[in-house]
């Protein structure tokens, strides 16, 4: 018989899973059948927590909600309060505090599992893997915004001009602190796609990710996990100054060409570090790429563009610009800020990275590979820029993870690209959400030996092994802290933060 202090400390039957979804997705019926699956096939007895109901509700000043739109925006600004006065992690300690004092009520020797429904901000992603280490994992799923929309329109009782302003608030707010559904989406270990699927469809897509994190031995990556990998792995060779983007063409189900975000160079192609065959030195070419420069020239040109206009306006206006009145001095300080946080901030055509889509699109013209009826993996949802030259390709779908939601090529060319649904047309460049094991877990849920995981054993005596999800453990090890030490800490923190002021 275990002790006490055993089983609070027993990891390799504790596993939490965190929903990641935009404002209107099911998340709902996800954790039903997620719940259903692991106390059925899994042995575990599953608590559910509901962030807004039992972290957020607590909070709010206000008793009653004349409609849903009134509730939700309300339990919106209760989190972003709660996330400005005590930091992004705030809530993420709640749910740590929440589940040791569940895990310490019931001491009984079933497995436990946890589903926290839902997260709304990447630091909250970032806190729950420090705390719980490879004992966590994020599920995203997603839903085009048109379903969407329906969902809060008939289903929760919105009307339009409310539906749309919760999901662009939704996504993500300019403060640190605000809604970043957006940031929180791409971080998952598993991504599944909802719309207008059946419950069936996510009983399996939710019971192959189960039997990939307890180990099944017999489950290989699909063509598209594989190539969102290889687009992914791709993007790492970016020095990129904002961000790291990766993009494969696939044909035939065969990877004809890789592209990532950077400078390109005489000759074609992009720069790669250069290795000195005399002294072993590995360097970056002199006025190559921009971190060399020291400078992004995108935002050089934007800021003078800004100040362009402001002058320009200054100079016409002048009478109700006059620095000597502090009126006018305010109106220009509003001014400039009204420029700065103008879509002129959007514009990237002043930057001399080529985009990943652009990269892997040239690829093939300097192989000889066509891309007319290829398809194209990319890390990031396309710019309006790369999609038109997608589309100019010939290529067929785009598969994506992370949203962008600067991009308006859907909006530019409505009459040949859309996103993909059930009743889609096939005369149409088709923009499909990505769904599986995400390329950040791949090597850790598919390789049999090179990941942080426990070994993989398909064989014994030359026949195949039997795998019996109810005596398996999860096949990945935690941290070598005892997660009761850890837990007290955290309710320490929250002690000591949450005194009042005197």
């Amino acid at each position: 018989m275990k002790s006490e202090l055993e089983i609070l400390n027993d990891k390799n039957d504790f596993l939490v899973i965190g929903l990641v979804g935009a404002v209107g997705c099911r998340l709902k019926s996800l954790s039903n059948i997620l719940k259903s699956l692991l106390d059925s096939e899994f042995g575990y007895d599953v608590k559910e927590l509901h962030v807004s109901k039992e972290f957020l509700q607590t909070h709010s000043l206000v008793s009653t909600y004349n409609n849903s739109y009134e509730r939700y925006t309300d339990l919106m600004n209760v989190g972003n309060n709660l996330r400005k006065k005590y930091d992004n992690n705030y809530l993420s300690f709640k749910i740590a505090k929440e589940i040791s004092k569940l895990r310490k009520d019931n001491l009984d020797c079933k497995r436990k599992a946890f589903i926290i429904n839902s997260l709304k901000h990447d630091k909250e992603i970032k806190t729950l893997r420090d705390i719980y280490g490879k004992n966590f994992y994020q599920i995203s799923l997603y839903e085009s915004p048109n379903i969407r929309k329906d969902v809060l329109i008939n289903d929760i009782g919105m009307n339009e001009s409310q539906a749309i302003k919760l999901m662009e608030r939704d996504q993500s707010e300019e403060n640190d602190y605000g809604q970043h559904t957006i940031d929180a989406f791409h971080l998952a270990d598993y991504f599944i796609k909802y719309d207008n699927k059946t419950n069936e469809h996510i009983k399996n897509s939710c019971k192959r990710f189960l039997e990939l994190i307890f180990g099944n031995p017999y489950i290989t990556p699909t063509f598209n996990e594989f190539s969102m990998y290889m687009a992914y792995t791709s993007g790492l060779r970016s020095a990129d100054l904002s961000r790291q983007v990766g993009a494969v063409i696939t044909k035939e189900r065969n990877i004809i060409s890789t592209g990532a975000n950077d400078i390109p160079k005489f000759g074609g192609g992009l720069y790669w570090p250069e290795y000195n065959e005399e002294n072993g030195e590995i360097y970056d070419i002199g006025n190559g790429r921009d971190y060399v420069r020291g400078y992004d020239s995108n935002q050089k040109e934007k800021e003078k563009i800004i100040k362009s206009i402001f002058s320009e306006i200054k100079n016409k206006f002048d009478c109700i610009f006059n620095e000597e009145n502090l009126t006018h001095k305010e109106n220009m300080k509003n001014l400039l800020t009204i420029l700065k946080n103008s879509p002129l901030k959007d514009i990237t055509e002043y930057g001399r990275v080529v985009h990943a889509e652009m990269d892997a699109i040239l690829a093939c013209g300097r192989t000889n590979n066509s891309t007319v009826g290829s398809s194209i993996f990319v890390t990031t949802f396309p710019c309006h820029n790369c999609a038109k030259h997608i589309l100019a390709a010939g290529i067929k779908e785009v598969f994506f993870i992370e949203p962008y939601p600067k991009s308006r090529a859907l909006d530019l060319w409505d009459d040949s690209m859309e996103l993909k649904l059930p009743n889609s047309s096939n005369d149409k460049l088709q923009f499909s959400p990505f769904v599986g094991v995400g390329p950040r877990s791949f090597l850790d849920l598919f390789s049999m030996a090179q990941s942080a995981g426990s070994k993989i054993i398909r064989k014994s005596n030359g026949e195949k092994i039997s795998w019996d999800p109810k005596e398996a453990t999860l096949r990945l090890s935690s941290n070598t802290f005892s997660l009761n030490e850890i837990e007290k800490d955290i309710i320490a923190k929250l002690e000591e933060i949450e005194q009042p002021v005197n």
